[in-house]
């Protein structure tokens, strides 16, 4: 996997309560993760903006792998 092709999507930020979430949509899947607590996305630096991008392409990966084996059973 190539870091350019993986993190081309748009993310949206949103706050439910206290907790920040990270939305976006990645391979036609619409994934959705919490950002770690006291994480604010209007007052950090860009950084960790990649570390995000990251995540979210792993949580989809990951919920790929899952299905696959649901299907299989």
């Amino acid at each position: 996997m190539t870091k350019n092709s993986q993190l081309n999507s748009e993310v949206l930020f949103q706050k439910l309560g206290n907790r920040w979430y990270v939305f976006s949509e990645v391979e036609n899947d619409f994934i959705y993760s919490p950002l770690p607590e006291g994480v604010n996305p209007k007052t950090t630096k860009l950084e960790l903006f990649e570390v995000i991008e990251n995540h979210i392409v792993r949580v989809s990966q990951h919920m790929k792998k899952a299905d696959s084996k649901n299907i299989a059973a």
